[in-house]
C-alpha cells in the first residue's frame, strides 16, 4: 500500500497501512525534487522502529546518498549513510553525492543480501570487474578519510578563496582577462534541487547567448546568469585548468 501521496505524512499513516500481508516498509528519499511550505515527513529512524515492532523489513532508497559530512550545510535534511547502519536494506547511487562510478549499491543485513544475490535478475544487472575495482578504490578513500581523492567531495569543499586563486591564475594566462564574479551554484547531478552554495565564476564580455554558443562549439559548457555568460570555477577540475585557459584564448580569437 502506498503512503505519502500528500504534502503531510506522519507515522500514523504508515501504521494504518501495515496489515497481515505486509512484509516490508519502503521509504524513497526525494533526492531530485523537493516539497516546500506546509509539509511534514517521517524520519527514517522512526520507520525502522515501526518495522522492528511489526517484524518487517525496513528498506530505504536514498537516491543520491552520501557518507560523512558535507560543507555549506548541504547535509541538512539529507540522509547520511553513517546514520543508517541499523537499517535492513539501503540503496543509493554509486555516482552522484557518493562521487564514485555510475552504478547502484545495495547495503544491508547479511541474510537479506544473500537472498538478493540468489535472484536471477542479478545476472542481468550485475556490474563488471572494472566498475567493482573503481568502486573499491572510492570506498578505500572514504575508509582512509582521503576525501581529496573523491572528486565530487573535493569540488564541494573548495573554498571561495581557493576558487579566487584559480580565477586569478587563469586571468594571468589569458590574452584578455575576464571579470571575476561571485555567484551561487547548485550541486547538480540529480541531487539537492533547492540547495545552492557559494562559488566564483569568470564572466565573458559581450552577448551572453552568442558567447554560450561559441564556447559550446569549442566544447566548453557554461551558463547564462543575469545577462552574462559565466564559467563556474567550482565545476572546473584542477587538471583541466590549463585546458580551459587554452579554450578561452582560442574562443577569444574567433
Amino acid at each position: 500500500r502506498e503512503v505519502g501521496t500528500t504534502n503531510k505524512t506522519n507515522l500514523r499513516d504508515y501504521e494504518d497501512a501495515v496489515n497481515e500481508n505486509s512484509k516490508l516498509i519502503l521509504k524513497v528519499h526525494r533526492s531530485n525534487f523537493d516539497i516546500v511550505g506546509f509539509s511534514e515527513d517521517v524520519a527514517m529512524q522512526d520507520l525502522s522502529a515501526l518495522a522492528r515492532e511489526r517484524n518487517l523489513i525496513d528498506y530505504f532508497d536514498l537516491g543520491g546518498g552520501f557518507y560523512g559530512e558535507l560543507p555549506y550545510g548541504l547535509e541538512r535534511n539529507e540522509p547520511n549513510l553513517k546514520n543508517l547502519k541499523e537499517a535492513s536494506l539501503v540503496s543509493f547511487s554509486g555516482d552522484k553525492l557518493f562521487g564514485s562510478v555510475q552504478c547502484g549499491i545495495i547495503l544491508g543485513k547479511r541474510e537479506l543480501i544473500a537472498k538478493l544475490k540468489k535472484n536471477q535478475l542479478l545476472r542481468m544487472l550485475r556490474v563488471d570487474k572494472v566498475i567493482i575495482s573503481l568502486l573499491a578504490q572510492s570506498v578505500k578513500a572514504y575508509a582512509n578519510r582521503e576525501f581529496e581523492l573523491i572528486t565530487t567531495v573535493k569540488q564541494l569543499y573548495k573554498s571561495v578563496d581557493e576558487l579566487e586563486k584559480t580565477a586569478n591564475f587563469i586571468n594571468s594566462q589569458l590574452k584578455t582577462p575576464l571579470e571575476i564574479v561571485r555567484t551561487m551554484t547548485f550541486v547538480g547531478g540529480g541531487t539537492m534541487p533547492n540547495k545552492r552554495i557559494p562559488s566564483l565564476a569568470l564572466a565573458v564580455k559581450g552577448n551572453a547567448n552568442e558567447n554560450e554558443a561559441k564556447f559550446r562549439k569549442n566544447l566548453v559548457i557554461g551558463r547564462i546568469e543575469e545577462g552574462k555568460f559565466l564559467l563556474d570555477l567550482r565545476s572546473v577540475l584542477d587538471a583541466d585548468v590549463q585546458n580551459l585557459i587554452e579554450k578561452i584564448n582560442e574562443t577569444d580569437e574567433k
